[in-house]
């Protein structure tokens, strides 16, 4: 099972950015920009997105994509190397954006796959703590 990579994002001009880390020749072969919570069949995908991965960050500029001045987003895509081509990367961000501040929230188990979290019952309650990571 391949995991989900995730990225801080960041607000350069008018664009949306994200780090790659890593990112040797990776260019964004998919792409998906949807509202958080949104029921996986009705996520919109664009898979010959016209972005790039220059100096470590893939941005979107407005013109691809413009983010309101408030809500909460599942930024999802796959990089693919020439170099590589039988590896490639998923990634998963969740950004919030609050009077045109944007900042990174943290992903449910539902919405990005990771080898070390998972749902922990708290034995005293009974109850799921959503995002502990067990031992």
């Amino acid at each position: 099972m391949q995991f989900d990579e995730t990225a801080v994002v960041m607000q350069q001009s008018e664009s949306v950015c994200f780090n790659v880390n890593d990112s040797q020749d990776y260019q964004p072969a998919d792409m998906g920009i949807n509202p958080r919570g949104i029921p996986s069949k009705e996520k919109k995908f664009d898979f010959s997105p016209d972005l790039k991965v220059s100096d470590g960050k893939l941005c979107i500029p407005p013109s691809y994509y413009h983010f309101p001045d408030n809500g909460q987003f599942i930024v999802e895509y796959v990089l693919k190397s020439n170099k590589n081509e039988d590896i490639t990367r998923s990634v998963v961000v969740i950004l919030g954006i609050k009077n045109g501040h944007i900042f990174n929230l943290t992903p449910t188990e539902k919405e990005i796959s990771l080898p070390y979290c998972r749902y922990a019952e708290e034995s005293a309650s009974g109850h799921y703590i959503t995002g502990a990571c067990q031992q």
